[in-house]
């Protein structure tokens, strides 16, 4: 849905979204989800803005949207132009269309709906949404499958996954860039109370990633483990074990006295109630020559702080919360 107003605002507008920022036009496309060139058009007021953009940043930077707007319906104009042309050409040739000629329009009207769902779907069509291009197996796959278990859920149309609006801003983009490079699709950023959920929709899109190895429903009430051909790869597996651990587990200070001295320890965590999920995970740590612990089937933990030091270097972290909290801790105790 597009919204007008004034050109002025418009300006207006976009000039204090950057402002609060900080940010360039390149990041803050990677926000929203739209080109920094469309971007930097709806801030000199060329074109009419996106209604659920413009509001997403205004609510991300703390930005209220001008008054007096009109939203105006994505391909509003259709209806309207398509009936004027519609009726112009009858006028010119009459009414056209044999059978044959009628199963080729259903053809070609099938595959346009392919291209462009969302066009048709304002036109009132059923429309099933499916990957623009077949899964394959990679570590970025992998990677993704991981947070998935961690932190996301499945419906039978939706994958959403729900992140820390406070401290995975960042990691939030990470997230969306890795589901538009694995599943060619750009998914939606919403903010909503205190989390940032990243989701992408179609019934077609979840029947894919559950053949290869993901399930709809609850993950504890399935006991959901780690897919087989992840499990089966030893790179594939560090990977899914990364996202995991972005996700559903972490890095933590342990605060701790003996005989009256005070200690501040440093360890790594991942907790989960699947316990195929967790026997995972720990195989994993196992098979890189880590010394994990089990507690109460329930959580995972690692104390040593130079196994959890060795964690990042041979396992890694795509969410730089993690990284940053082990570098406060070796700049203020290990000094």
């Amino acid at each position: 849905m597009r919204i007008r107003i004034s050109k002025q605002n418009q300006r207006i507008f976009f000039a204090r979204i950057k402002y609060r920022s900080g940010l360039g036009w390149d990041a803050l496309s990677d926000i929203c989800g739209v080109s920094p060139r469309t971007l930097r058009d709806w801030s000199k007021a060329i074109y009419t803005p996106s209604l659920e953009i413009s509001k997403k940043l205004g609510r991300f930077f703390g930005v209220v949207l001008p008054k007096n707007i009109k939203p105006l319906e994505k391909y509003w104009y259709i209806k309207k132009y398509a009936r004027i042309g519609a009726l112009a050409r009858q006028k010119i040739y009459g009414m056209l269309g044999s059978k044959e000629t009628r199963r080729l329009a259903g053809i070609i009207s099938q595959q346009r709906r392919r291209e462009n769902p969302e066009k048709y779907k304002l036109l009132g069509c059923n429309i099933r949404k499916s990957l623009k291009k077949p899964l394959k197996y990679s570590t970025k796959l992998a990677e993704l499958f991981g947070i998935i278990l961690g932190d996301g859920g499945i419906t039978d149309n939706q994958v959403k996954i729900t992140l820390n609006r406070k401290t995975d801003r960042e990691y939030s983009i990470f997230v969306k860039k890795l589901v538009k490079k694995t599943l060619g699709e750009v998914p939606s950023l919403n903010l909503r109370d205190n989390v940032i959920n990243v989701a992408i929709s179609g019934a077609g899109i979840v029947e894919e990633l559950e053949k290869f190895g993901l399930k709809r429903g609850n993950k504890v009430f399935n006991q959901v483990g780690i897919p087989s051909w992840i499990a089966r790869n030893k790179e594939y597996a560090k990977a899914c074990l990364r996202g995991l651990m972005d996700t559903d587990g972490g890095v933590y200070f342990h605060h701790h006295t003996v005989r009256g001295n005070k200690y501040v320890n440093f360890g790594l965590t991942l907790s989960n109630h699947s316990k195929p999920l967790l026997t995972g995970a720990y195989r994993i740590l196992l098979a890189n020559y880590f010394s994990p612990s089990i507690s109460n089937n329930k959580k995972i933990y690692i104390y040593n702080l130079e196994e959890v030091k060795r964690y990042f270097k041979v396992i890694g972290s795509s969410n730089q919360k993690h990284i940053d909290r082990l570098k406060l801790y070796l700049k203020l105790y290990k000094n």
